[in-house]
């Protein structure tokens, strides 16, 4: 790294590539080292005000700082938590993110000083420590926070990050993901969970590989959405909001009439937020919840109580299937791997209710998949769990 032009340069050069210098106690930044002309020009134009104590005069005067940027940014998004667009654990994931924006580049930082050095440096420090998804996460929210200023037009010019704060290749992604072992269930594995699931579980574990649905799903599955006359289920997904139609099996019909009768035998007083759901604890709350909290630090979080994976988890373990990160979700990934050797991936897609890529015009244009095509899909999934299902309707034919 350069060092001073000349010993009485009254700058010193950082390790993150700018001039600074110390002033009533704190850091402050003047420029690139690669130009200590303009850095030193900006010191002597703003020195009288920093030496004086008037940061707020000179802040106002030089543009948008990291701090204030971070601050910016997280106002955002509590509005939009507090209009319910944005979860509450979105929210404390932004968070983090911008903490560790604040604390790698101070928050008195003239985002318009920030250099492509600087953004290398800070991708650099994103990945210590974690995998490939993680960073491809904590690069996707940065990006996000760097556009917002430009959007918002807390600067006049965007921020060039193109290059350097890249998101992990997909090569690197399958890479990482394959590393970390499978996380999806065999058919055999999932018959010995229903078989020693209690009856609520039972239900839960059919609709996640029977219509490939999430903890969450399970957990606001709406009682009215399901038509058991005719075995379908027509529910957006909560996650996306985008619609899903999925035909049930004769096995998922029968467990949710199961749990219906039991409902009706032993009332439970219900809490506001799980009126009208399928499912509901023994104390009358939704089976996944997320509770805010704030730490002694004021720093926002959230505790995710999740009864679905902890009553799997317990089943797991009794059965012998401990593989690490495989849980309920992999129900969905069972549903997702199988349906596709059907070759329709529109189909598989519409059940569980992914969002079509931006440059997907066909899904702009497609008013809808054939019931023919959903059942397709779903009865090849249950050949592959329950083999003497296709036995049996052979027989009949």
């Amino acid at each position: 790294m350069p060092g001073k032009p000349y010993p009485s340069f009254p700058l010193t050069p950082h390790r993150n590539g700018q001039f600074c210098k110390k002033i009533r106690g704190r850091l402050f930044y003047f420029g690139s080292v690669g130009d200590p002309d303009a850095a030193l020009k900006r010191y002597h134009e703003q020195c009288e005000a920093l030496h004086s104590g008037r940061i707020d005069e000179v802040k106002k005067r030089e543009g948008l700082t990291v701090g204030d940027l971070a601050n910016a940014f997280l106002a955002s998004a509590e509005a939009r938590r507090g209009a319910g667009t944005l979860a509450p654990r979105t929210f404390a994931d932004y968070f983090r993110d911008c903490e560790r924006l604040v604390n790698f580049f101070r928050k008195d930082r003239l985002v318009e000083s920030i250099v492509h050095d600087d953004i290398k440096k800070f991708r650099e420090s994103l990945s210590r420590g974690v995998n490939a998804t993680t960073l491809s996460g904590r690069v996707g929210v940065t990006r996000s926070i760097f556009k917002f200023a430009y959007e918002e037009e807390l600067i006049d010019r965007p921020i060039r990050f193109e290059r350097e704060l890249k998101r992990p290749e997909q090569r690197v992604l399958r890479r990482s993901r394959a590393a970390s072992g499978r996380k999806h269930f065999l058919s055999t594995e999932i018959r010995q969970l229903f078989d020693a699931a209690p009856l609520h579980l039972r239900a839960m574990i059919l609709l996640g590989i029977n219509c490939g649905m999430g903890n969450r799903d399970v957990a606001a599955l709406p009682a009215n959405a399901i038509d058991l006359e005719h075995g379908w289920i027509d529910f957006p997904r909560p996650k996306t909001g985008v619609g899903r139609r999925c035909p049930l099996w004769p096995e998922t019909v029968a467990a949710i009439k199961a749990v219906l009768k039991c409902r009706e035998s032993v009332p439970i007083k219900r809490q506001p937020a799980a009126e009208g759901l399928l499912f509901v604890t023994r104390t009358g709350q939704p089976f996944v919840r997320s509770v805010a909290k704030v730490d002694a630090e004021g720093r926002p979080g959230v505790v995710e109580h999740d009864a679905i994976a902890t009553k799997l988890r317990r089943i797991m373990n009794l059965k012998g299937i401990n593989l690490r990160g495989l849980g309920f979700y992999g129900l969905r990934r069972s549903f997702e791997t199988i349906g596709a050797e059907t070759g329709n991936q529109v189909a598989v897609d519409s059940i569980m209710g992914h969002v079509p890529q931006a440059s997907d015009m066909s899904a702009v244009y497609r008013q809808g998949v054939a019931e023919s095509a959903l059942r397709h899909v779903t009865d090849h999934v249950r050949t592959w769990l329950f083999p003497s299902a296709k036995k049996r309707r052979v027989r009949q034919k």
